[in-house]
């Protein structure tokens, strides 16, 4: 092939598409104006014929032509949105005039709130909330306007005529006329199953040719099928007039706005969907926010000209790709197309059989209701779609803003129980494996290691409220009646986010069982809200039994104290360098032989005994006093990470390690402290290799109990 021929192919394709898209969207645009502004209404369908389709020139071109182009994607008119306003202006009252500019503030203010609410998500950053409504909810709500608009289609075929026998007996006047439509519309689908991307156009050629072909074999001219129903009437001369803004009837207005509220609520949510549809076709991500905000400024727009909504179509956006589709010539041609729709509106409306405008809706909302709903059952549980038919139902028996509502009812029921499954509790341990970051001596390791049990610590995780706090409960209640029950039960609160009223009320239930079984609960870690909260509710000044820490780590710190003190009522354990030494290598003598080797020092408060990037292999054990270990973190912060009191190692990972520091440790008050040297060390091994096993063996033990601790926590976590 030739340079030239490929560069035609590369333009002829991609305008072939837009004649085609093009003209489907024509046929949506005329159809939905004849399906609004029919009968009385019929002399505003030409100007809502031209407002629909400059709303999707607008919508399209400001793709095509736009700074941050992403593909061919088109804009147009909705179908959902109209079918769920019709039943309101369906029930208007007034004069000819009066309903024709009512029906266009009603387009119109809908067009104008949902590109407001549009605005207003993309500026406040709400979209990821507005996602979070379920699937069978939005995948309902899209379903039934599906419905309503076969059923508004139906209602335009038997407009002037009945559906159904009157008395059971003779044939419906407008029988024929539905039977049509219906047949067409089966035809559509049909051909568009067969022919995905050229079918709808083909058919709709196919339909006018056939139509105006009988009309020249049985020799009926256009005006004799539009006397026998066949063809639109032609609106009277006088009808023409553009509409005045002063005859719209404000009460009426008033009375459709649930219908206007509801349809602003669908559109939102089938205007993010399909973004996120025409991401998926193109393989292209849309700044979401950017592309809110241009659809929502342009029914702003649009809507005071009294359009209704237009915002991106999927649909279009596929046929596009299947037909090659790839630059920006497709949207040009399809802009260009309705733009001569414009200019001819009303003479194509007047041509435009009643069975295919008709035809064209029922296969439309047809369309949606199997995209939306049949087709999806193999995406969702069974009872996710019967909700979905659900309020598929109850839009066509009380109407879409009572599906609203139950849709909203029924996602917050869902969401609060989905919420409710999520873990709240996150861990239940007790003092046996976590510790608190205080390096005790041997001893008090020993005694906490043998009734730590009786200090539960839980985690927490996540919102506690009505649906989740059920379990919370329980939990706490089994560990309390358990056979081996603690007698602190500390709650770490650090991952909780919030709670509700009746998490406030669980816990003071909880507070009624821990005086019946003599327990204290510690709650721990809470963030400002919580302890707010706690304080408004007044749960710890009325009670004896609960009370608040500032960390969780400073409640356990407290809660190993006590339970020491409790275990040893004579005292606290007296654990120093020497008696360390002796639980680490299990012989008093030999333990004081090391003892002798090592150096004492007097600390004052404020020394620092290590430096983090110091290479020194000395190694301390406290005798006397309080140290804390203080690490620096990724912005240069320091941070303590472990208080240390009598009878812990100091120094002992960098001298097996042979590497620097990683930390300083400090004196936090007046301190004694036994140091054995690197030389010291060296020198024993020459002289007494036997005593430096033992010295070994203790700093080995010593290890190994930190690196046991390490392990349990990390398996609990992991739990």
């Amino acid at each position: 092939m030739s340079p030239e021929h490929g560069a035609r192919g590369r333009i002829a394709r991609p305008a072939v598409a837009g004649l085609v898209l093009g003209f489907d969207n024509l046929s949506r645009a005329i159809a939905l104006a004849s399906l609004v502004f029919t009968g009385a209404l019929a002399a505003g369908a030409p100007y809502a014929t031209a407002v629909f389709l400059l709303s999707g020139i607008l919508g399209t071109g400001s793709l095509m032509l736009g700074r941050y182009f992403v593909g061919p994607a088109f804009a147009n008119v909705q179908n959902a949105t109209v079918a769920i306003l019709l039943p309101s202006i369906i029930a208007l009252t007034a004069g000819p005039e009066a309903k024709v500019a009512t029906v266009f503030a009603i387009l119109g203010i809908t067009a104008l709130l949902t590109g407001a609410a549009m605005v207003a998500v993309a500026a406040l950053n709400l979209a990821r909330f507005v996602q979070l409504v379920p699937f069978p909810v939005s995948s309902g709500y899209l379903a039934a306007s599906g419905a309503l608009l076969v059923i508004s289609a139906v209602r335009m075929t038997c407009e002037g005529g009945m559906c159904l026998p009157a008395g059971g007996a003779g044939v419906p006047d407008a029988l024929p006329a539905l039977m049509l439509a219906a047949g067409f519309a089966a035809v559509l689908w049909v051909i568009t199953l067969r022919w995905r991307t050229m079918g709808l156009g083909a058919a709709l050629v196919l339909a006018f040719a056939g139509f105006y072909a009988v009309l020249a074999v049985t020799g009926v001219t256009p005006e004799g099928a539009r006397a026998a129903g066949f063809l639109p009437t032609r609106p009277a001369a006088t009808d023409t007039s553009p509409v005045r803004p002063g005859d719209v009837d404000p009460g009426a207005v008033l009375a459709a706005l649930p219908a206007i509220l509801a349809a602003a609520v669908v559109s939102l949510f089938s205007a993010m969907l399909n973004i996120t549809g025409v991401e998926l076709t193109l393989r292209r991500d849309m700044d979401q926010r950017r592309e809110l905000v241009r659809q929502g400024t342009l029914n702003i727009v649009t809507g005071l000209w009294g359009s209704t909504v237009s915002f991106l179509n999927t649909s279009n956006t596929i046929a596009a790709r299947f037909m090659g589709a790839s630059g920006r010539v497709t949207g040009i041609v399809t802009c260009a197309v309705l733009a001569l729709g414009i200019l001819f509106a009303g003479d194509i409306l007047a041509y435009v059989p009643g069975f295919v405008s008709s035809g064209l809706l029922i296969f439309f909302g047809a369309s949606i209701v199997g995209q939306w709903w049949v087709f999806t059952r193999h995406e969702q549980t069974l009872a996710e779609w019967l909700l979905a038919f659900a309020i598929i139902a109850a839009s066509v028996v009380v109407g879409m803003p009572g599906a609203v509502v139950l849709g909203i009812m029924a996602a917050s029921l869902i969401f609060a129980v989905s919420y409710a499954r999520l873990p709240v509790v996150r861990g239940s341990s007790d003092l046996s494996v976590l510790r608190s970051t205080v390096d005790r001596g041997p001893q008090q390791v020993e005694l906490l290691r043998a009734h730590g049990h009786e200090v539960a610590v839980v985690t927490l995780q996540g919102f506690l409220f009505f649906g989740s706090i059920e379990r919370v409960s329980s939990h706490i209640r089994d560990l309390i009646e358990g056979d081996a029950a603690p007698g602190t039960v500390i709650l770490d609160f650090s991952r909780v986010s919030r709670m509700d009223a009746s998490a406030l009320a669980a816990l003071r239930k909880l507070d009624i069982l821990a005086q019946k079984r003599d327990v204290d609960v510690v709650l721990s870690d809470l963030n400002e809200t919580l302890a707010r909260d706690i304080a408004r509710a007044r749960l710890v000044e009325d009670t004896d039994r609960l009370s608040t820490a500032p960390t969780t780590d400073a409640a356990m710190e407290e809660a190993e104290t006590a339970l020491i003190a409790r275990a040893r009522p004579g005292g606290d354990v007296p654990d120093d360098a020497l008696s360390a030494l002796t639980a680490l290598i299990g012989d008093g003598a030999i333990a004081r032989r090391l003892f002798d080797e090592m150096t004492r020092e007097e600390v004052r408060s404020g020394t620092r005994i290590l430096t983090r990037g110091e290479m020194s292999g000395d190694v301390y054990l406290l005798e006397r006093g309080m140290l804390s270990v203080w690490i620096r973190t990724g912005d240069d912060r320091p941070l303590r990470v472990m208080k240390q009191r009598p009878g812990a190692i100091v120094g002992e990972i960098a001298s097996y390690a042979g590497k620097a520091r990683t930390a300083d440790v400090v004196a936090d008050t007046d301190a004694v402290v036994y140091r054995l040297s690197d030389n010291k060390l060296r020198e024993l091994q020459d002289k007494d290799p036997r005593l430096a096993a033992y010295w070994h063996q203790a700093m080995a033990s010593g290890l190994a109990e930190k690196l046991d601790r390490t392990n349990k926590i990390l398996g609990q976590r992991a739990s």
